[in-house]
């Protein structure tokens, strides 16, 4: 982390704290489904929805082990940490956007999207601070 400035050190913060809340999401899902989709999301639970819960449950499980490898890339002043950190952004953002066309709901494009930006800023400030030690 010596080797990264301010920027790059939040981008790392910022992204160990969502991949945290995503494991935390996604092991929820799987290991009690229907108490996470009442409490969590006010949705009356259904055995039909079950598919649905371990399909969430692994791609947030995916999704945490993605934030994790960008991070470990980033510390090792690897630019594809960067990139992917850039790749996670526009996927969170896609998601809120997405949802907000497809449903009206604002709610996933104030968390998803605007985290999502946020990454992508970071992931972007990061990737320069790399490459300005790599010309160094």
């Amino acid at each position: 982390m010596k080797n990264l400035k301010t920027g790059g050190k939040i981008f790392i913060v910022i992204l160990a704290f969502q991949a945290v809340v995503e494991l935390l999401l996604g092991g929820s899902l799987l290991l009690d489904f229907p108490t996470t989709l009442e409490t969590g999301f006010g949705i009356t639970y259904s055995s039909e929805l079950d598919f649905l819960g371990i399909a969430l449950g692994l791609y947030l499980l995916l999704l945490t082990a993605l934030m994790v490898l960008s991070i470990i890339w980033t510390l090792k002043g690897n630019y594809s940490g960067a990139t992917l950190g850039i790749v996670i952004g526009v996927f969170l953002t896609l998601i809120g956007v997405i949802v907000f066309l497809q449903l009206g709901r604002t709610d996933g494009l104030f968390i998803d999207s605007s985290r999502g930006l946020l990454t992508i800023i970071l992931a972007y400030i990061a990737g320069n601070e790399i490459k300005k030690k790599e010309v160094n």
